[in-house]
């Protein structure tokens, strides 16, 4: 011991008092606490005449311990953070959480450790903050206390008094450190709303900007992984946009995965913040939420939420720290939540806007070449009845005149590709269902075309048979489905287009269908498409044959309609082996998913036994 009784006998209670309080009031830091503790503790054992004592403080933020012990090697608090035993000390706690001050003079419960340790007396008191217990005092008596008149011994009134009174004042000196630590927590975080709102202000771009969000909160709350997670409510996925690893550590984890039963979905469907403080498996089990990924002691987690919608998810998780977070760090993640929304969507909208400027300079570029491609054969037909003596005019007249109509067909037809194309990008065209033979669209489409097949020499056939482009298709009635026919016949106008454009000599239609479904092939012996390039080809604007121009639209648009009719469609070619095209779509409304049904009203939506039939 530093300090003897004589020490305290020599010193006026009022002074001793009013030193200890200027010293605690003089604590800004968690290690001038430290000191203080370290010279209240030999003070409070010389006034008790205590030959063994430690005095530890749990601040009510519950994010560290500060704690002062006699240097003796036999003595120690034996229970971690103000969880006692039921002892003493467990007793002095209660009283404190019920915001009594008073201190306990009693004996060891036999087969205790203090009992265990030889401590004839305890004395015990707690440190009160705000109301609560924060803190614990605990000494065992020296051989030189006086008795009490039983076989505890016990320091007289006055030293306990002043004990109590000491240990009150460390108690303010506790609430005085937390208010300090609160408004420097406020303070870091409306600094860190202000920068977070400065990124979002700033130019730069969302991947830039989340992971300048995360770099900030992992410093701020001094965890080990922060996370910015995006969510797609209409394909009700995931998607990380940017992540913070405390010491530059990872995790392999998937970058986009299905909304399920895990935290971060817990938050999205639940639309409100998740804490968890101690350990994430067993309070996930207690929440029925699947536990994925490594487990964690301290983990929060909240929405964000742009205009009722939730955009994702911001959450951060301390692998080797419990009780990191509290209600304050989730009002703080809250508010950068939200500020996380509003950039999302800033930054989505950004997006939409600038793609569609340049679908506008690629539409316009396309639509230039091609209408002067239609246009330019008009003009030359003009050309040539202008300068045709008029004697010989009548036939060239009628061979002019036919051809003219034929391009300003294709001009009407073109401009409608364009209102469609617009219509099925904006989601805005509806399908007009019936129950219809799909040769008939097709039939409509092959007599559009057929002084084109003519003049190429092209030969069509259909299901093996070649067809006579002089008379009329011959239509199996067994072959019914629903479907859109004025859609369907666009699609097959693409189609032979697309395939008049290639052949070489022959284009290959095959229609056939089961109880469920119909499957319509259209093919031609030209030169193909590189088979690594088949998928782009359903790309807007996308061309594989780049010295036969066109506006790039014609595929993709087919897809649309196949996939309104909730079909799917794709391509087999490769370089020099030709060019094929299938697609399928379920043959009544029956057949489709429960999900789409209903959605074209009016139409027979039974489900009718048939059998395979083809034309």
């Amino acid at each position: 011991m530093k300090r003897k009784v004589e020490y305290m006998e020599k010193t006026d209670d009022l002074d001793w008092y009013h030193s200890l309080v200027t010293r605690m009031n003089t604590i800004r830091d968690e290690e001038e606490l430290r000191k203080a503790l370290d010279i209240l503790l030999e003070d409070l054992m010389a006034l008790l005449e205590a030959e063994e004592g430690a005095i530890r403080v749990w601040p009510a933020d519950k994010k560290s311990t500060v704690r002062a012990q006699t240097s003796t090697k036999n003595f120690k608090l034996c229970f971690d953070q103000l969880d006692a035993p039921e002892c003493v000390c467990s007793q002095a706690l209660a009283s404190g959480k019920m915001g009594t001050r008073k201190l306990t003079v009693a004996a060891p419960p036999p087969g205790s450790p203090c009992a265990k340790l030889g401590a004839e007396t305890v004395i015990c008191g707690p440190v009160v903050t705000a109301g609560d217990a924060g803190g614990i005092f605990m000494a065992t008596l020296s051989n030189g206390a006086q008795g009490s008149g039983d076989n505890t011994k016990a320091p007289d009134g006055k030293a306990l008094k002043l004990s109590s009174m000491a240990l009150a004042s460390l108690g303010h000196t506790l609430d005085n450190l937390m208010d300090r630590r609160r408004d420097e927590a406020m303070a870091r975080d409306m600094e860190t709303v202000n920068y977070i709102g400065g990124l979002i202000a700033g130019k730069l771009t969302l991947k830039e900007m989340v992971r300048e969000i995360v770099s900030r909160l992992g410093q701020v709350l001094e965890t080990d992984e922060v996370n910015v997670i995006a969510y797609d409510q209409e394909r009700e996925e995931l998607s990380f946009l940017a992540s913070y690893f405390h010491g530059g550590s990872t995790l392999g984890r998937p970058e986009v995965y299905p909304l399920s039963d895990g935290m971060n979905s817990w938050i999205i469907k639940n639309r409100r913040p998740l804490l968890m403080t101690h350990d994430t498996v067993t309070e996930c089990a207690k929440l029925g939420i699947r536990h994925g990924g490594r487990p964690a002691k301290s983990w929060l987690g909240a929405p964000m939420i742009f205009q009722g919608i939730v955009v994702g998810v911001v959450s951060v998780q301390s692998y080797g720290k419990k009780g990191l977070y509290d209600e304050d760090s989730v009002a703080l993640f809250k508010a950068v939540a939200n500020m996380c929304a509003v950039a999302v969507v800033n930054a989505r909208m950004f997006g939409e806007i600038t793609e569609r400027e340049a679908e506008k300079g690629r539409l316009y570029f396309s639509l230039t070449h091609d209408l002067l491609s239609l246009i330019n054969p008009i003009a030359g037909f003009a050309r040539i009845l202008n300068s045709t003596p008029s004697e010989t005019r009548e036939e060239t007249s009628r061979i002019a005149s036919e051809s003219i109509l034929m391009a300003t067909d294709k001009i009407t037809r073109f401009a409608e590709d364009i209102l469609v194309y617009a219509k099925l990008k904006s989601g805005k065209l509806a399908l007009d269902i019936s129950r219809r033979n799909p040769a008939e669209p097709l039939e409509q489409a092959i007599r559009i075309y057929t002084p084109e097949l003519q003049a190429r020499s092209i030969r069509l056939e259909l299901n093996g048979a070649e067809v006579n482009l002089n008379e009329k298709l011959t239509v199996d009635n067994a072959l019914d489905a629903d479907l859109d026919s004025a859609q369907m016949e666009r699609v097959f106008l693409n189609l032979i287009s697309n395939a008049i454009k290639h052949a070489r000599s022959v284009i290959v239609v095959s229609i056939k269908a089961t109880d469920s479904a119909v499957e319509i092939m259209v093919g031609d012996d030209g030169d193909g498409a590189p088979k690594d390039e088949c998928e782009n080809l359903f790309l807007d604007y996308y061309q594989a044959h780049k010295g036969k121009r066109g506006v790039g639209l014609g595929l993709p648009s087919v897809k649309k309609i196949i996939e309104m009719h909730d079909g799917k469609i794709w391509i087999d070619s490769d370089t020099g082996k030709g060019f094929t095209i299938t697609f399928s779509w379920p043959r009544t409304l029956a057949d489709r998913p429960k999900a789409r049904r209903g959605v074209e009203t009016g139409h027979d939506s039974g489900v009718h036994q048939r059998v395979e039939a083809t034309l």
